[in-house]
């Protein structure tokens, strides 16, 4: 009963899940004083969805397509192997690198940031489409329909993506074989993948962080040192990478949304729909970046510094930054469309839907709807699925 209401309903599932996992940090840095507000987007998300459960009577027929996989897989290889050398080329050089050959941080922050802000608006587009759409997918069909191209693709496509110096581009490469893994009881390769995940995180968190491994004197008689970085010298260089990523995943999204709610709109105004870019062109409003702006109201003394960042939040934040509480109601409604539609595209396969809307649905939790569309390739993915409609199991 419950795999079958799962199968039938997964997508919101996941949704809710996740939305849960926002609550940690949330709660964690605000206590219960913006769990009203959160309520009113989950609870119109879910009465909105199953009431249009009911009345919508549209599904998406199933019958399996004769798409070009193996074409498509090569098309994949050759494209990404080209993007590669375009945006190493357009970086005038590899990023990483570059980072290995630098010891200050804030010049390591600024090739990371360069890595991705600093190209043709076209290549930066391309970049982000290719590693979370494109090769997930194609990575998913190649390890059932063609071992060796997987293990191409596989290759250049780690280290394209770990050369942009961005964790999540690495791990988002793979999220949906991990997850097909783990649907299929696979446990020896689920493990594995999820130790590569870890090792290439803390190879990465360590090359754009240099003071992790940076010594200081302990005592002058002792002539002995200590790490530099407090994290390190409190926890070890191994458990304070662990805990770096823990931090990440289960308190940072929900302490992102602390932090909106807090400046927003105490130190904010509401953007009345200046903080979504699409809905700003549709308004003829300018666009506001609240990312940044609530960046240097929650990082002042990296603002003083004038060192440039951004903290995105959750999806439904930017309709609260807009329009306060309506703008959650707005958001739930909007979100429960989004999600019934998706649901609906994938039919009964159930496992096809889980394995490729995981990283899209995770990125709702730190991004606007429609950046997790575009950029974040959702879109993307949701066509390539169209088009391919695969007939076998995920990692089968």
């Amino acid at each position: 009963m419950k795999q079958a209401l799962f199968s039938r309903h997964g997508i919101i599932a996941m949704h809710l899940a996740i939305g849960l996992l926002l609550m940690i940090g949330l709660v964690e840095r605000t206590g219960a004083a913006y769990i009203p507000q959160v309520v009113v987007y989950f609870g119109v998300l879910v009465a909105a969805y199953v009431a249009l459960d009911r009345i919508v009577p549209w599904r998406l027929n199933a019958a399996t397509k004769h798409a070009p996989v193996r074409l498509f897989i090569q098309g994949v290889l050759i494209a990404q192997v080209l993007l590669m050398a375009a945006h190493w080329a357009s970086a005038g050089g590899v990023p990483l690198w570059q980072a290995l050959h630098e010891a200050d941080d804030l010049k390591i922050l600024e090739i990371r940031r360069s890595a991705g802000e600093n190209l043709p608006l076209v290549l930066d587009y391309a970049s982000h489409l290719m590693l979370k759409a494109l090769v997930p997918v194609a990575l998913l069909l190649a390890w059932t329909r063609n071992r060796k191209l997987f293990w191409w693709l596989a290759a250049t496509a780690a280290i394209y993506a770990m050369s942009l110096l961005a964790k999540s581009f690495v791990i988002t490469l793979f999220v949906p074989l991990w997850i097909a893994f783990l649907l299929a009881r696979q446990w020896v390769r689920f493990t594995g993948l999820t130790a590569i995940f870890l090792l290439l995180t803390i190879f990465l968190s360590t090359a754009a962080n240099p003071q992790k491994l940076r010594t200081e004197p302990a005592g002058v008689e002792a002539q002995a040192v200590v790490p530099e970085d407090r994290g390190v010298q409190e926890h070890g260089f191994v458990l304070d990478a662990l805990l770096g990523v823990a931090q990440r995943v289960l308190l940072t999204p929900g302490w992102t949304v602390a932090a909106w709610f807090t400046h927003i709109p105490a130190d904010l105004p509401y953007a009345h729909g200046s903080a979504v870019r699409p809905m700003a062109v549709v308004l003829g409003l300018p666009y506001v970046d609240y990312s940044e702006a609530v960046y240097k109201l929650a990082y002042p003394e990296m603002a003083a510094k004038h060192v440039p960042g951004t903290m995105g939040s959750a999806a439904f934040m930017y309709g609260y930054a807009n329009f306060g509480t309506w703008g959650l109601f707005a958001a739930g409604l909007v979100t429960a469309v989004l999600l019934l539609v998706v649901q609906r595209v994938y039919g009964n396969q159930w496992k096809w839907s889980v394995v490729l809307n995981a990283f899209p649905l995770l990125s709702l939790s730190g991004s606007a709807l429609p950046t997790v569309l575009l950029t974040h390739g959702w879109g993307l993915t949701i066509l390539l699925f169209l088009w391919l409609r695969p007939a076998h199991e995920p990692a089968a």
